[in-house]
């Protein structure tokens, strides 16, 4: 089972056997609120599972508290821009990229400078038509505008278990601990 449901697509029937065979009680209410989300169709488990397991291996060795409601909403859900057809298969490739950056670090807003650093020395912000806004392109071409790097920004600090979203004006946003604040910005961003 371990090998074989996670290849399959979500369905009822894979979700009610993973509830019972793969997922451990701690992480019931996690993976009840991953199962929710309206982004799974035509995905397979392993989707879901990656962005469980993550998020809860986060939890485990991260220093800073999180209520839950916040940690659900805004570190495990993997819907950023909540458009049609978002891409969601992003957080193990983001967390192997930034997490080894950040493991010794105590606050969050020390990590998102780590991360908004590395993230600007991997991605190139360009103007034109046609550039990517989906996280997996963007990190595999290396190039996007301002409201893709956005993008994969929140989904970056996410993924290292910061809790992050995009304001009304597109722009990155990270939980301090206290309060909502903007992301720490890169300077080609900001100018």
């Amino acid at each position: 089972l371990h090998l074989l449901l996670p290849r399959m697509i979500i369905t009822d029937q894979s979700l009610a056997m993973t509830r019972k065979f793969l997922v451990r009680a701690n992480e019931r209410s996690d993976f009840e609120y991953l199962a929710r989300q309206p982004v799974w169709q035509g995905q397979t488990l392993n989707i879901l599972l990656t962005h469980l397991e993550l998020a809860q291996y986060n939890r485990r060795l991260i220093n800073w508290q999180i209520e839950n409601a916040l940690y659900q909403d805004y570190v495990l859900s993997p819907l950023i821009t909540r458009n049609p057809g978002e891409q969601i298969n992003w957080r193990r490739l983001l967390w192997e990229e930034c997490f080894p950056y950040i493991n010794h670090e105590s606050l969050p807003e020390d990590a998102a400078k780590i991360v908004v650093r590395h993230l600007r020395e991997r991605i190139t912000i360009a103007t034109g038509p046609n550039l990517p806004r989906d996280i997996p392109t963007i990190w595999l071409r290396q190039i996007t505008d301002e409201v893709g790097f956005e993008i994969v920004y929140v989904a970056a600090l996410r993924s290292i278990g910061v809790p992050a979203r995009l304001t009304s004006r597109q722009q990155a946003e990270f939980w301090d601990g206290g309060k909502w604040a903007n992301a720490p910005r890169p300077l080609v961003v900001d100018q």
